[in-house]
């Protein structure tokens, strides 16, 4: 199992592998699993060699499996390398309740924390590894998950006023900007929606149980799209310096479209994004430097054209 490219982990075995764990199944499903997972020349050999294979037997229109369990890939060093990287980063409690790292041990992780350091971030991001801040996260995941109603005592922004409300959690949000988390959810009042509301992970003092019941429809979307500005940023990236691959992943969160212009080797791209994302965009459309020109609209423009002046002035005082 120490090869990277073992086999077992290619197409056709995955292709058995679903057969398998999903018998019995007739020669017409058995198909439809060969092109999902296959290629497309794929059920000219696995279908005859489903006949061969001393743990699948055919019986009338069916193929039945004569393994008592389902088949399980097993990892790979690599695999567990990467999960024990991933397993150190300060956030991986909040998604991964029941993973036990003692099956991990003595795996060396395939990076180290140490490696990232992070420019243009505040310095007072969310207390990953606070129990409470775990609980409340753990809450809050399985309401979203089931659509429950929840009660939240929270402690709002504005003269630290503690608040008691009974949301329905939709969605989590993570800044890397802020290095926070925060989560959009409903506001239910009476059994009905009273607002759509987004909250800060690390201002909640508690979540309870709720009384409150909401059979309705929720349309978190509708809420968003309230926020978003009326015109997007446009951009243009040139290929340099692998600019235009580091601009798509570096905003592949945020919804966009882009045109590559191939006489002058350039990226043309709408970005589309809410009024509180505006100073992370443009944070980040600094970084680019040189290889990246903001086209408009004018108001983004000028604001970037002024952070563009503040940050050369600053530049000539410490040099100076």
């Amino acid at each position: 199992m120490n090869n990277l490219f073992s086999e077992i982990f290619g197409c056709y075995y995955r292709v058995v592998q679903e057969i398998v764990n999903n018998a019995p199944l007739s020669e017409i499903e058995i198909q439809k699993i060969i092109r999902e997972n296959g290629f497309a020349e794929s059920c000219f050999y696995i279908l005859p060699m489903l006949q061969e294979l001393p743990f699948i037997e055919k019986k009338g229109d069916k193929y039945y499996s004569l393994l008592e369990n389902k088949i399980k890939l097993p990892l790979t060093n690599i695999e567990k390398s990467w999960l024990k990287a991933i397993s150190l980063d300060e956030r991986f409690s909040l998604l991964s309740k029941e993973f036990d790292g003692s099956l991990l041990d003595g795996i060396s992780p395939l990076y180290d924390q140490k490696f990232f350091k992070y420019y243009d971030r505040y310095s007072d991001g969310d207390n990953f590894s606070d129990i409470s801040y775990i609980r409340y996260f753990h809450k809050i995941n399985k309401a979203m998950d089931n659509r429950n109603v929840i009660k939240v005592i929270y402690r709002s922004p504005k003269n630290d006023k503690i608040t008691i409300g009974h949301y329905i959690p939709l969605k989590f949000e993570f800044s890397s900007k802020d290095n926070k988390f925060r989560f959009y959810s409903a506001r239910i009042r009476n059994g009905c929606v009273d607002d759509y509301v987004c909250l800060n992970m690390c201002r909640i003092l508690d979540v309870r149980a709720s009384n409150e019941n909401f059979e309705g429809v929720l349309d978190l979307e509708k809420y968003i799209e309230k926020f978003e500005m009326e015109e997007p940023v446009i951009v243009e990236v040139y290929d340099k310096r692998n600019a235009i691959e580091r601009f798509m992943v570096e905003f592949s969160s945020y919804k966009k479209y882009s045109e590559f212009d191939r006489l002058t080797n350039t990226c043309k791209t709408k970005i589309f994004y809410r009024k509180t994302e505006e100073l992370e965009i443009l944070i980040k459309l600094l970084s680019f430097g040189p290889v990246l020109r903001v086209l408009g609209p004018d108001r983004f423009l000028r604001l970037f054209l002024y952070r563009v002046q503040k940050q050369e002035e600053l530049l000539e005082g410490i040099l100076n």
